[in-house]
């Protein structure tokens, strides 16, 4: 029995797709270990300024789009389940001087504070990828930062050194960090 011109065709198919599959696996777990430290899995959730601890905030946030609607910046926006968060890599926060969110929170799901109790993150450098380490005077992360150099600063090596107890989280320095991936990234607190 001869087989189909449409069988031979699909049989063909099959086997350069499995082969081609086999031949690539092993450079598609390369590459995911290599940019995995890089490219987290997850997405980082960062909460505006005065944001509980996750679990109470998404306990008391009545996802009513006032801090949303208030921010100047226009750097909260809504996840899928309505809850509101800020990207840096698309518009960070830029510490309002009117603190706008927290003033519009009607659930107390951000809390009103000042702006050295915010803690929104904190700041983390990659010094692998950061362009100083390749000697290249690189100083947008410091030079952007609206809390200044008691929150990220160059240390006595010149190196890019984030001060905890300064530091709000804004993520106007990931923002502003030329480097694909970003040197310097927001990290929840936590």
């Amino acid at each position: 029995m001869a087989k189909s011109d449409d069988s031979i065709t699909h049989g063909r198919r099959t086997f350069f797709k499995e082969a081609f599959a086999k031949l690539i696996e092993p450079v598609a777990e390369y590459l995911d270990e290599q940019i995995s430290p890089y490219f987290p899995a997850e997405k980082v959730i960062l909460r505006p300024p005065g944001a509980l601890s996750e679990a109470d905030f998404l306990n008391t946030c009545l996802h009513s789009g006032n801090c949303i609607d208030s921010c100047p910046a226009q750097a909260i926006h809504p996840l899928p389940n309505g809850t509101p968060h800020i990207d840096p890599d698309y518009q960070p926060c830029v510490v309002c001087e009117s603190l706008a969110c927290m003033q519009a929170c009607p659930s107390g799901a951000l809390q009103k504070l000042s702006v050295e109790e915010i803690q929104i993150g904190l700041a983390v450098v990659n010094y692998e990828t950061c362009l100083r380490t390749e000697e290249i005077d690189c100083t947008y992360c410091v030079d952007n930062c609206p809390i200044g150099d008691t929150a990220i600063r160059l240390d006595s090596q010149e190196r890019v050194e984030v001060i905890f107890a300064g530091c709000v989280g804004c993520g106007l320095c990931q923002y502003h960090c030329p480097t694909a991936p970003k040197s310097i990234v927001i990290q929840p607190l936590g």
